[in-house]
């Protein structure tokens, strides 16, 4: 399960939308199947914000054990539409990995929740083939109420992997080393379902 566009001020993660289509389209691994999902928040894609048009981050929106309201996360989890639909389509396709495309100025680098430090490990030994500045990240530094990388890996136990572009970069220059980390974490499907 591929995301792209959780914060619209990420620019680089959404701008790959495209070009990752395409990859999900003809250039996958026989036996992987992946849900793309470009754009979670258009609203704040447009006005080029972290939130959605209410001011809620979608990426603090969900209904981990870590959830608790605030102003930038909703009164609950899943109040807000657009993680409402994302978390019926993620439950839905029942995915063996989620993929989360960020962009942050420390970037690039990979960090992972749950189960998922081998393939976190294997997407930076890739990218970084391209570009040496791939790196994992285990911890973020900060604490990440509701995330959705807190419910899917913590709480449901699935692999996922926050993949943090450098923002500043652009997209045209961050493609070949998220390609080349894409395509060997999913050269090997069986590796993140058993890690």
């Amino acid at each position: 399960y591929l995301v792209t566009g959780i914060h619209g001020d990420e620019r680089p993660a959404i701008e790959n939308a495209e070009r990752l289509s395409v990859l999900v389209d003809t250039g996958l691994p026989p036996g992987v199947t992946v849900r793309l999902v470009e754009d979670v928040n258009p609203d704040g894609t447009l006005a080029g914000t972290r939130g959605n048009a209410r001011g809620i981050d979608l990426n603090r929106n969900w209904p981990a054990q870590n959830f608790t309201p605030h102003s930038s996360r909703g009164p609950e989890p899943l109040s807000e539409p657009e993680a409402a639909a994302m978390h019926a389509d993620l439950e839905r396709f029942d995915p063996a990995l989620v993929v989360v495309l960020h962009a942050a100025r420390r970037g690039p680098f990979v960090n992972y929740d749950g189960p998922a430090r081998g393939t976190a490990t294997r997407f930076a030994n890739a990218a970084g083939t391209v570009d040496e500045r791939w790196h994992v990240v285990a911890d973020m530094g900060y604490a990440t109420p509701g995330s959705l990388g807190s419910w899917v890996g913590d709480d449901v136990g699935i692999p996922i992997l926050t993949i943090e572009l450098r923002r500043d970069d652009l997209a045209d220059d961050a493609w070949p080393s998220l390609r080349a980390g894409l395509l060997a974490m999913l050269a090997d499907p069986v590796a993140y379902v058993v890690e």
